[in-house]
């Protein structure tokens, strides 16, 4: 597919540069999470020295009804601020429509019919016609510095049950990479595939950690070629359980033969505050230390590991209702946007990257 292109392409690119300008970090390595961003903070996460802005897709709020149109108003917004700031999109292409399943929280897959596959594929189709290069909504903006989607990726935590219900199946998770690619690429044959970010070890029984999803995934025939790059969310306590989940996800890509296959980091992260019985809330300190070491751990390992980039999670402190317990104290800065040590911490590990 476009894989072997693109390293080809990448190869020729370092040999012609110096050794030291090839080792540096490139902008859109280095990407972050935001739930509501102002305009403000768009700027800000520019500022930081981030290239890329990760953000929520949802089928379920783009289309109410079967055959329906496709309202892409909160979409637009926000390809408009992360435009204006300088910064790249990173959309994550999830959620289930009630035309497809009446379930509250639209994480049961569009893969139990063919209507439902077909569907998803127009949607995606749709999608990438609007927001990739020279599609409909740069054309009706042309004051927009133009920043297409070039990276589109597929669910997200399709290993824990929270995210893919009835409960986690590779295989079936395989049928969705497979009609998604077949989709984007119809329309943009040069667009990156990324699977959805795993966590390693999920807490939920019924949910399968990031190794045996994997190998359950690459069993079936030919599925390499729909994708360019897996996900990954390494989280745990410390960066030596970065460091273990990394090399545990490389060691099953190398097995099955796709050692070529890049890394995308889709989130890392701690809080400074939450529930003390999470691993991750490590306090004001232990959230910048972690952060930074971790950034230069992928810094120093990228070529190893062939990790194409790290988003953090999350640019700031929320209030809004999650199951994720610790996650609203994961932001680099307060709910009001006053810095945490932790800002300074990435900034500073960013700019010595490059």
């Amino acid at each position: 597919m476009k894989r072997p292109l693109i390293i080809l392409a990448l190869a020729l690119l370092a040999l012609a540069l110096p050794s030291h300008a090839a080792a540096q970090v490139p902008e859109d390595f280095y990407g972050i999470s935001a739930v509501d961003p102002t305009e403000h903070d768009y700027n800000r996460i520019a500022q930081t020295g981030f290239g890329v802005s990760r953000f929520e897709f949802s089928w379920r709020i783009i289309q109410k009804t079967r055959k329906g149109g496709y309202n892409w108003g909160y979409v637009d917004d926000r390809m408009r601020n992360i435009a204006r700031a300088g910064l790249q999109p990173a959309p994550v292409l999830y959620g289930t429509p009630r035309f497809v399943r009446k379930s509250p929280d639209g994480f049961f897959p569009p893969t139990s019919s063919a209507e439902d596959r077909q569907e998803w594929q127009d949607f995606l189709a749709a999608g990438t016609a609007r927001y990739g290069p020279d599609g409909a909504f740069w054309q009706e903006n042309p004051d927009l510095p133009d920043a297409p989607v070039h990276q589109w990726i597929i669910w997200n935590e399709q290993n824990a049950r929270a995210f893919w219900r009835p409960r986690p199946n590779p295989a079936d998770y395989a049928t969705l990479v497979k009609i998604s690619e077949q989709a984007i690429s119809a329309v943009d044959p040069k667009a990156a595939i990324v699977l959805g970010g795993m966590f390693g070890y999920p807490h939920d029984e019924r949910a399968m950690s990031a190794v045996d999803f994997l190998r359950g995934f690459y069993k079936v025939k030919g599925i390499e070629k729909y994708f360019d790059a897996v996900g990954l969310h390494p989280y745990g306590s410390g960066v030596s359980t970065v460091r273990k989940q990394i090399q545990q996800a490389r060691k099953v890509i190398v097995q099955a033969g796709d050692s070529n296959v890049g890394i995308l980091i889709g989130e890392i992260g701690w809080a400074s505050t939450g529930p003390d019985t999470s691993d991750e809330v490590v306090g004001v300190k232990g959230q910048a230390t972690r952060l930074r070491k971790s950034l230069e751990l992928l810094v120093a390992k990228r070529k190893a590991w062939n990790i194409v980039g790290t988003y953090i999670y999350v640019w700031r402190d929320f209030t809004l209702e999650t199951a994720c317990l610790w996650c609203p104290g994961a932001g680099l800065v307060d709910v009001d946007g006053t810095p945490k040590p932790s800002l300074k911490a990435v900034r500073t590990a960013i700019r010595a990257s490059r």
